[in-house]
């Protein structure tokens, strides 16, 4: 896997994707956030946080180069993480808030309509 981009980078780096998929009007971008247990003595680990573009069906490259899954395309998988520091939460989540807000509001919102049940579904629950 690359290695960690620093905050500064991997801001840039969001912002571009969300620019990007909002001028598509097509795809989607996933966030996604972990604490990272590097040391056990720490009371506050610290944070991973990843972004990814979504593509799956761009093909997935192990360590050793060989696709693992997913047709050969001119698409490529964006990804990319970053490590925040415990005492660097505050000031990092204030602006990947606004990365966020801004970036997403070209997006739309995804469909969840659920599909309707049959003999003893929801609506049989209600009656």
């Amino acid at each position: 896997m690359a290695p960690h981009l620093g905050n500064d980078e991997f801001f840039s780096s969001l912002t571009d994707l969300l620019a990007k998929t909002t001028e598509k009007a097509r795809g989607s971008v996933t966030l996604s956030q972990k604490p990272l247990i590097e040391n056990v003595t720490t009371s506050q680990p610290s944070i991973l946080i990843r972004a990814t573009d979504g593509n799956t069906s761009a093909p997935r490259v192990k360590k050793d180069g060989k696709v693992v899954k997913g047709k050969a395309s001119k698409a490529t998988r964006v990804k990319f993480s970053t490590v925040v520091p415990a005492d660097e939460l505050e000031a990092f989540y204030t602006r990947y808030v606004e990365i966020c807000k801004t970036g997403m509001t070209g997006l739309k919102k995804r469909d969840r309509k659920r599909k309707a049940k049959g003999k003893g579904g929801a609506k049989a629950a209600k009656a």
